[in-house]
This record gives C-alpha cells, structure tokens and sequence, in this order.
C-alpha cells in the first residue's frame, strides 16, 4: 500500500520547454507542405505553373512546329494555300495537308495529322448544319470561331488534351476573302499572309516585306509568291511531288491544283534569282 501511494504522490515528469534546450540541440521545424517539382506542372492539362504557364498547350504548340511549312497568302479577290507534302519513306505516299471543308472554304493543317482529320470532320459537319439550317453559306469568321471554341473547352477538362495541330482557314463569303489560323489553345488570328510549321519563320520573314502590296496581286502573282514564301522553308527544291497549292476566290470555289497547273508557275520558281 505504501509502495502504490508513494507512485501515486510521485510527479510527472513534464516536457522541456523549448526555449530552455540549447540552440544548438533544436531540431528545425519544416512544414508539412508537399512540395512540386518544375517537370509535374505538365502532369494534367488544368495545372498551372508558377509562372502562369499550361505545359501540355505548349507542347501542343511545339507538335505544330515539328509539321510540315504551310503557307497561307490573301489578295482581294484569292487566297491561296501552299503546303509542303512530307513522306514517311521512299516506299509510301505522302499525307494530304490540305482538305476541301466546303465548296468555298479550305483548310490547310501542320502538325499531327490525324487531329487534323478530326478537325477537317467537326468543320464539315458545322458547314453542312450551318447551310440546311439557314440556307446559306456559313462565315469563314464564325466557322474558324467555332473550331477555336471547341479546342479552348479542351483546356478546362479533365481527362483531355489539346489537339496538337494548327489550322490555316481560306474562305470567300459575302464579306469577301478571308485566311484565319487557329492554334490549339483556342486563339484564331485573321491574317493578310502568313504560316506554321516547321521553319515557318523563314517565310513569314519573306511574307512581310512583300504584305503592302498583296491586295492587288493577280492569281499568278501571288500563287508565285506563296511558293517563294515556301521556299524559304525547305533547302530541297519545290517540285509537284514535293508541294501542293489550293486556291479560292470571289468567282472561284475552293480546289486543288493539277499537276498541270503547278508545271508553271514551278518552272518560273526554279528560272527565279530572288
């Protein structure tokens, strides 16, 4: 009995103080805070980094970049298209970049060409319930609007990711000539003349010593200078296997031209010491 009331008089020990342990002898306090690395900000399309930055539309801008050049050229009256046509071995045939969308619009893509083909697919379907609801040809402007809506709500959910092309729109409506081009993270631009791809700053920086003098160019002149512009992109020489061009106008559905059709203004490409 004595031996049990004596540990129970006996005093608890109490913890130390901090401020009574030496400096030397403290242990840091470090927060539980779980810490991201710079490369796990690219793990989901709706992380964003500290910078402000969406990786994986990034890297979805950096996919069109790896494509093939493709040049997009508007006068008044034409817009032409102009693509590289690429290979995947001396075996297979090259991969169409450029698609008919409607009977006055056009669309020449960079990139990942089976996104392309998808895009190509929900623009037909746009066109075709735009014309059998209204009864008339749809707005290149609000056609290029519609595409660029659907990539932008790619950013926003979960378990989807940008489409890793890039898309050159040329149209006629009744407002006249348009050529638009439309990124993955849902921005479109209206351009007098531009490009994307690979080595597209080459024929931009081309483009833009010629852009004042565009909207009087006859068809000619500015097929030949949209050949010129993807030139500048390639160090091997344009020849009807290598390049296509497709041209739309006022007066003039969108089509691609023949291998007839492309034999001169080639032949002029070639004789050219510019």
């Amino acid at each position: 009995r004595k031996f049990l009331l004596s540990t129970y008089l006996q005093p608890r020990e109490r913890p130390i103080a901090p401020h009574t342990i030496p400096i030397a002898f403290q242990e840091p306090l470090v927060p539980h805070i779980q810490i991201m690395f710079r490369n796990q900000y690219d793990q989901d399309i709706l992380t964003w980094s500290p910078q402000g930055r969406l990786h994986q539309i990034e890297y979805a801008m950096e996919a069109v970049k790896q494509g093939g050049a493709t040049v997009g050229c508007k006068s008044k009256e034409y817009v032409v298209l102009a693509t590289l046509k690429r290979a995947a071995s001396e075996l297979s045939s090259s991969q169409q970049k450029i698609f008919r969308a409607d009977e006055a619009i056009g669309v020449a893509i960079s990139g990942l060409t089976a996104d392309g083909t998808a895009a190509i697919k929900a623009l037909r379907r746009d066109c075709i319930s735009h014309s059998f609801t209204f009864q008339s040809q749809v707005e290149v402007c609000r056609l290029a609007g519609r595409i660029a809506d659907k990539w932008q709500v790619c950013s926003q959910r979960a378990g989807s990711r940008p489409s890793g092309v890039g898309l050159l729109i040329a149209g006629r409506d009744t407002q006249g000539c348009h050529l638009y081009q439309v990124c993955p993270s849902g921005n479109f631009y209206d351009h007098v003349a531009t490009a994307i791809g690979a080595r597209s700053q080459a024929s931009k920086t081309y483009l833009e010593k010629f852009h004042f003098q565009m909207d009087n160019l006859p068809l000619k002149d500015i097929i030949l200078l949209a050949l010129r512009a993807l030139k500048e992109a390639t160090s091997e020489p344009l020849t009807k296997d290598t390049c296509t061009i497709a041209v739309v106008g006022v007066e003039m559905p969108f089509r691609v031209l023949d291998e007839d059709e492309l034999r001169s203004p080639l032949a002029e490409l070639a004789a050219d010491t510019r």
